[in-house]
């Protein structure tokens, strides 16, 4: 490019004068930088201010409402109010007496009795750390306190607004900022005879806002009407109550609306003296969100900004001085040659912005300015016609997708819920003593039933498999007996077909277990198993199966037939989805094209390999080699069904069961078939919605498809809204994920009707019994799921065995055996926290009677349930 045309040449001679410009705009970015961080971080301590303040005051009401309810529920109380002896009176002001003096922010506690408007029956004080009784007890009928709380349930705690404490309708000296808590008490036979309540004194926790808050920032509390609850200025504390005139909407230049609508608030406020101020609220709700009041920390912004305003003055004086002259020389120049660029960069800008691109360009010029404005416009063009292209192959497939999706969880759920339906029933014909002649047919309708549930995990599978979502579960299994199922499934078609179909199963697996997936490796075995029958006219199938003579253990497993054959060239083209050799292979050799695609996907996620070879018309061998450990041998009572016992209830539960589908309902109600169920059962999402508003329910078993429309929202709505507040199982044919956005109770259809009925009984027998804490085995293993799935099938084994040698015992009147009972059970009781079972099981076993035999039989029943439970949890990655 000539020199003349060179704009690089033209601004040289200005480069001084444009740097010293540059510097001059450096200081002004760095103080605009330095405002920002120290507006930042200022923000971060407001935060970490407010957020240790809300800390200490819900600290505060957790611990007297914990204290409320430990003191509302004492036997001490309990036998006083059952009781009222000269000795129990003595031991309940004893029990007042300590709470007080443990208790340094509390300065009275009182029981206060129903009769005669409410009288004070107790009372202790406390003054200047001195506790005594007060000589005249008050009636405390009228007061707010006092007719909320009697309107309150037995073991619910009611928390008071902040206020002055006032004595005889005066506030009492010295002046005590005060929130009471207050618990109704019943009798033994559920009347209500008064109410207990403790005065907290707030002063410690305004000297924590105090210390919180350190030199710079406030800390304010105030309620909506916006009187003060807490300010440094204490004269300014509850303006209401004392008569006087301050409040915070009338100091800041803030409207009410904008304090008590939002939740939380960050920005700049003034005072009535137009004093900036840093200001962060936060809202404290408690008592179940019927008590609102607001902390407010602020700092002064003229304190914060004052060091870097002080550099910002020096530095522009300076510079001023400097570089005045230049910077108006360069800019005379500069203007006469930046109009052309401007031009450019603003069109530039307003493209990227995506605003209007019609200004005109310098593209005539020889200079840098057309070179810069002719790539431009050329870039533009070859820009917007491949965001063209892009954005309508990116509607293409987004839509793809939305059908895909759309289509698989329709599919799933139409599949799943009968599905689960027929295996359910099926299993509970087999529980029924069914005829001799019956049993094949059962047998042979199951089988059908999982063929089917193959076939929907290899449809839905594969999409989890393309998208990495699938996971490899290891449990010790039988491999002989899933080979034998697998052949016994597939021999009739075989036979069908006039096919001999063997099976070979190598001497050293047998008499073994060994971990591995047992429904994958099924999966990959059933789709070559079904390959070789489908594409077989004549001649024979066989499954062999070994362990490789590697170093590293590997089961070895050989599926070869005489069927038609695949040619050399297509074998490696027969891992992709939906391909077959022939494209009018239908009929008799007709398929979905997804097995040996989903076979070769599960292969590699188990780390193993996956070969074969073929002869056309001669038949095809594929080799499967994956990688197995030995778990152990195989146990003798592996795969006989044992009698489940489950737990007797004491009270009725009400259960909802949202459900479409008949048959499932009826499934439901068959295996819920209890004298303490209540079930009801609907298929309208209106009946449900009324039955769960009316607050009677106990127990809620609902679908998330219902009439074609997904509940996923509605139900997670209800719940945000505390509108439903007892347990929710989610027994749906959805994902994992999707389900466990609703609730952390969920089982996928098909499921197992004993686990679902273990999980029923497991979630209403914790209303009267206190589950095992099984928190202790994953911390010691480490959440090592099979070290710990072992644990708990080890566990279940000894409180069965336990319960069946305590019953024996209690025949024989053993005492010896009954302490070894005992001895071995202590173990257990105190690391998974089994009070209600050490509180029954008496010393001597002459003093076990048959009601007690009873309940502890009960309680073993209800620990097993809770153990099935925990390992399918711990299998699964569940949690309840």
């Amino acid at each position: 490019m000539n020199v003349r045309y060179s704009l690089a040449t033209r601004f040289a001679l200005f480069f001084t004068g444009a740097l010293i410009f540059c510097i001059l705009l450096t200081g002004y970015l760095v103080f605009t930088k330095a405002s920002d961080v120290i507006v930042s971080y200022s923000k971060e301590r407001i935060d970490h201010t407010s957020e240790l303040a809300e800390q200490s005051f819900l600290s505060l009401l957790k611990e007297v409402s914990d204290d409320v309810a430990i003191i509302s529920s004492s036997p001490v109380l309990n036998n006083y109010i059952n009781s009222p002896t000269q000795q129990n009176f003595g031991d309940i002001k004893e029990l007042f007496r300590l709470t007080l003096e443990n208790k340094l922010p509390y300065f009275q506690i009182r029981f206060i009795g129903k009769e005669n408007g409410g009288q004070e029956l107790i009372r202790f004080d406390k003054l200047n750390d001195s506790i005594f009784i007060p000589d005249n007890l008050q009636k405390k009928g009228d007061l707010d306190y006092y007719q909320e709380t009697i309107q309150m349930k037995k073991g619910q705690v009611y928390l008071s607004k902040i206020n002055l404490n006032e004595e005889y309708g005066t506030i009492s000296e010295p002046v005590t900022p005060t929130v009471r808590a207050a618990s109704p008490i019943f009798n033994r036979n559920n009347d209500l005879v008064g109410i207990l309540v403790i005065n907290v004194d707030l002063i410690s926790f305004y000297r924590d806002l105090e210390r919180i808050s350190g030199r710079e920032s406030q800390l304010l509390l105030i309620d909506a009407e916006g009187q003060y609850l807490y300010t440094p200025e204490y004269q300014k504390w509850f303006a209401f109550q004392t008569g006087k005139s301050y409040n915070y909407f009338t100091d800041f230049k803030i409207g009410k609306d904008s304090v008590i609508n939002q939740a939380s608030f960050f920005g700049q406020i003034k005072d009535i003296q137009n004093n900036v101020y840093l200001c962060g609220l936060r809202e404290l709700i408690y008592f179940h969100g019927s008590r609102k009041i607001y902390l407010i920390s602020s700092i002064e912004q003229d304190i914060l900004l004052q060091s870097a305003r002080a550099v910002r003055s020096d530095s522009l004086k300076t510079s001023l001085w400097v570089c005045g002259f230049a910077i108006v020389i360069s800019l005379l120049f500069v203007n006469i040659f930046s109009k052309k660029i401007r031009q450019v960069t603003k069109a530039i800008a307003d493209y990227e912005d995506g605003g209007s691109t019609d200004i005109k360009l310098p593209t005539n010029r020889k200079d840098e300015i057309g070179v810069l404005a002719n790539t431009f416009s050329k870039m533009k063009t070859k820009i917007d016609q491949k965001v063209s292209e892009l954005n309508v192959a990116l509607q293409k497939e987004q839509h793809a997708k939305n059908q895909r999706d759309e289509f698989l969880q329709n599919m799933s759920h139409e599949m799943r819920t009968p599905l689960n339906t027929i295996l359910g029933l099926t299993k509970l014909l087999g529980k029924q003593s069914p005829k001799k002649a019956q049993i094949p047919i059962l047998s042979s309708l199951e089988k059908s039933a999982q063929n089917l549930e193959g076939l929907v995990y290899d449809v839905l599978d594969h999409q989890k498999l393309v998208e990495g979502k699938l996971k490899i579960n290891l449990v010790p299994t039988n491999l002989v007996e899933l080979f034998t199922d697998i052949h016994q499934n597939y021999k009739y078609e075989a036979l069908r077909k006039g096919l001999s179909f063997r099976l070979t199963v190598d001497e050293e697996i047998n008499g073994n277990s060994y971990l591995t997936d047992p429904l994958r490796l099924s999966q990959i075995v059933t789709n070559l198993v079904v390959n070789a029958i489908k594409y077989t006219q004549k001649g024979e199938i066989e499954l062999q199966a070994g362990l490789s003579a590697d170093i590293s253990p590997q089961l070895q497993v050989k599926i070869r037939d005489t069927g038609i054959g695949i040619e050399a060239d297509n074998l490696a083209k027969i891992n992709e989805r939906f391909y077959r050799e022939k494209e009018n292979i239908d009929g008799r050799y007709g398929g979905y094209g997804l097995g040996l695609s989903i076979v070769k996907q599960l292969t590699t996620l188990f780390g193993g390999v996956l070969s074969g070879k073929s002869t056309k018309g001669k038949g095809s061998e594929f080799i499967l080699l994956i990688p197995i450990e030995k778990a152990g041998p195989v146990k003798k009572d592996q795969g006989k069904s044992k009698r489940i016992a489950f737990p007797l209830l004491d009270k009725t539960y009400r259960v909802l069961h949202i459900e479409d589908d008949e048959s499932t309902q009826q499934l439901t109600k068959h295996v819920l078939d209890d004298r303490s169920i209540e079930l009801k059962q609907t298929k309208s999402w209106r009946e449900a919605s009324k039955a769960i508003s009316s607050q009677e329910v106990d127990l809620i078993i609902s679908d998330l498809m219902l009439d074609d429309n997904n509940l996923v929202t509605s139900l997670t709505d209800l719940r945000k809204k505390g509108k439903i507040d007892c347990p929710l199982l989610v027994v749906s044919a959805l994902e994992p994920l999707v389900m466990r956005k609703v609730s952390n109770h969920y089982l996928q259809k098909p499921f197992d009707i004993d686990h679902f009925k273990d999980v029923v009984y497991r979630i209403l027998g914790s209303n009267e019994i206190n589950p095992p804490d099984f928190k202790p085995f994953y911390k010691n293993y480490d959440k090592d799921t099979s070290k710990i799935n072992r644990v708990l099938e080890l566990l279940e084994k000894e409180f069965l065995s336990y319960s069946k040698r305590i019953e024996k015992v209690y025949d024989i009147k053993n005492q010896k055996e009954y302490e070894a009972i005992s001895h071995k059970l202590i173990a257990h009781i105190n690391t998974l926290k089994l009070e209600q079972l050490q509180k029954l099981l008496p010393k001597e076993v002459y003093q076990l009677k048959e009601t007690e035999l009873k309940k502890i039989m009960n309680l073993f029943n209800y620990y097993q349930v809770c153990i099935r439970c925990e390992r399918q949890i711990n299998s699964t990655n569940q949690s309840y």
